[in-house]
């Protein structure tokens, strides 16, 4: 692929007459109804009014960590302004709506403050993102840049990836599916309830390491029903209204924050457990707050699986999903009552240590998130 880029490269000077050929990079995947891609560059190129030195040298890591988040989101907005000026993503020749995020500037650590040498490149990777619509037969992607940049387009991945590069003005085909893969997708994309409620257990049982964590928090304060059963549908109504948010697209807020703090959540209920001694009605607006929370991290999770473009559908699909991880949550505490609902005084035993084990596995999930390191394989 380094080889044929190169010989591209050639041709395309030899091609425009030996003026310098200047060239951005984007990578392309059409699965199902979305497009993803990884625009990669160095901002130098496109971002002179943000340059505060002299030298017109590409910047390095060093500079791009003198800068503040602040500075790091008005790069970000530049180069989403410049790809969205040049890039057109058309679904049957008409233009698709996308978005372009620099995830590295996003995150508490970004990555370039810890990873590389001060002299290191200061490139970016800009994920970009498009939801088709329904039905969607054919994709293509249309180039115009006012510099005569090239567009050094990568469609596909692995074997079958295959290198397209794009003057200025050209348009290539990224996919093209035929009838019956249109029919297939359909029904793929658009399960029914009972299978709704499916994946919303399955997103608690096995997979919602984290949600399993609050929800015995949650049954470690005071294991009886009543007030078990009050927490759970409080914390059930309130992830329903953020995951609905968040779905429609009303919220929108980065996964990080949302999973970190997630996971102050489990934390919190931890501690909170080893100094209360009662269950307390204030604790159901807690256990609410906490809901909202962990409804945008569903969404997150779910991004790819809810009925995008087909509001009709989203209702199903939203109310089964929270059919099924109130049926998750309720088959975790059948399960914790099974174990250790019988032991009378000796569950304060359990209470204290259990409590413990879920305030450190908080905290170990919040250092985890926030670090974007990997300290416990399980959780």
């Amino acid at each position: 692929m380094k080889l044929l880029r190169f010989l591209i490269f050639l041709l395309l000077c030899g091609t425009l007459h030996g003026h310098v050929v200047l060239e951005s990079e984007l990578s392309l995947e059409v699965n199902g109804d979305k497009v993803t891609g990884v625009a990669e560059g160095d901002p130098t190129d496109r971002l002179s009014e943000f340059r505060t030195f002299e030298s017109v040298a590409p910047w390095d890591l060093a500079r791009l960590r003198m800068l503040e988040p602040k500075d790091w989101r008005e790069i970000e907005a530049e180069i989403n302004r410049h790809w969205h000026e040049r890039l057109t993503l058309l679904a049957d020749g008409v233009p698709v709506t996308w978005t372009f995020q620099v995830e590295d500037f996003h995150r508490i650590t970004p990555k370039f403050i810890t990873e590389g040498m001060p002299e290191d490149p200061a490139d970016f990777l800009g994920i970009i993102e498009a939801t088709l619509p329904a039905g969607t037969k054919k994709v293509e992607a249309e180039w115009k840049d006012p510099k005569a940049m090239v567009l050094m387009l990568t469609l596909g991945e692995g074997d079958n990836a295959r290198l397209e590069p794009l003057l200025s003005g050209g348009r290539a085909l990224v996919a093209e599916r035929s009838a019956a893969a249109q029919q297939e997708l359909q029904v793929v994309a658009t399960p029914s309830l009972g299978k709704w409620v499916a994946v919303g257990f399955q997103h608690i049982l096995p997979e919602g390491v984290d949600h399993i964590l609050f929800v015995l928090g949650l049954f470690l304060l005071v294991p009886k029903w009543k007030p078990l059963l009050q927490q759970t549908l409080v914390f059930t109504l309130a992830h329903s209204l953020s995951l609905a948010a968040a779905s429609l697209g009303w919220v929108k807020i980065p996964s990080n924050p949302v999973e970190i703090t997630i996971a102050v959540s489990i934390a919190w209920v931890g501690v909170e457990n080893l100094v209360v001694k009662s269950f307390h009605k204030w604790r159901l607006g807690l256990v609410g707050v906490f809901g909202l929370i962990h409804g945008l991290g569903f969404a997150g999770a779910l991004a790819d699986l809810l009925p995008a473009n087909q509001p009709d559908k989203l209702p199903a699909a939203l109310f089964g999903f929270n059919v099924g991880v109130e049926f998750g949550q309720i088959t975790v505490l059948l399960i914790a009552f099974a174990c250790v609902g019988w032991m009378g005084e000796r569950f304060k035993y359990v209470k204290v240590s259990g409590s413990i084990v879920v305030a450190l596995a908080g905290l170990i999930l919040v250092i985890e998130r926030v670090g974007g390191i990997k300290l416990v394989p399980f959780l």
